[in-house]
């Protein structure tokens, strides 16, 4: 498919992940919508912004929920930094076990946050939007905490949660109800 623009002829020959390459006279543009652009070259390259409210979508505020897209209804946690990809939290609408809480998670496309992830949202304190109602639960338990995946390598009936207030990480039986947060990447 080709369409006329001005001087420009714009041209759609990308593979079926969206990805587009093209080599001129030994310079290589490659271009991935999910992961970005590669310019291999010596020459100086200029960035534009996008011609079109569609081409690019504003980064949300940390604690922004999203109203439309794969991520609608989640709360945007911002570039995580162990991968620099944006990471999404859902909150569930009630108490649950480890075990209904990893169920739950997963019927939710993602799972329950990593101990590393836990460390993460911890830091999120502070940054408002929905993230202001998740840590204004106090420091009371259960109300403060919430469960992380892994179980205790002690004992399999325990597993880790975090505590929002302090940021610390503790365990609790595994049958304990506690708030639960759902990760999605």
């Amino acid at each position: 498919m080709a369409e006329e623009s001005g001087n420009w002829k714009i041209v759609d020959f990308g593979d079926a992940d969206g990805r587009v390459s093209l080599e001129v006279d030994g310079i290589k543009v490659t271009v991935n919508p999910k992961h970005g652009v590669d310019v291999y070259t010596d020459l100086p390259v200029v960035k534009h912004p996008a011609t079109n409210d569609t081409a690019v979508k504003a980064t949300p505020e940390i604690g922004a929920i999203e109203s439309t897209g794969e991520h609608k209804g989640e709360i945007y946690g911002g570039i995580y930094p162990a991968d620099n990809k944006p990471i999404w939290f859902s909150a569930a609408p009630k108490l649950m076990d480890h075990f209904k809480a990893a169920a739950w998670a997963e019927g939710q496309g993602g799972s329950l946050p990593t101990m590393k992830q836990g460390d993460y949202l911890a830091t999120l304190k502070g940054k408002g939007g929905a993230f202001t109602e998740i840590f204004n639960r106090g420091n009371s338990f259960p109300a403060g905490y919430v469960w992380l995946a892994e179980p205790t390598t002690i004992n399999r009936d325990f597993a880790w949660c975090q505590r929002l207030s302090g940021g610390d990480q503790i365990y609790y039986l595994r049958n304990t109800e506690l708030p639960v947060l759902s990760v999605r990447r």
